[in-house]
């Protein structure tokens, strides 16, 4: 299963990220308009 999380740099998004990390393989997109790259 392949997954696409935008807005991956934000709270929500790099926990929905780690949470199927080990279950798909997973693309994060984002603008880090108002996320945080050490969040990636």
């Amino acid at each position: 299963m392949r997954v696409l999380i935008t807005g991956g740099a934000g709270f929500i998004g790099r926990h929905i990220a780690e949470y199927f990390q080990d279950r798909a393989e997973v693309r994060v997109l984002d603008n880090l308009r108002c996320g945080f790259k050490s969040n990636l």
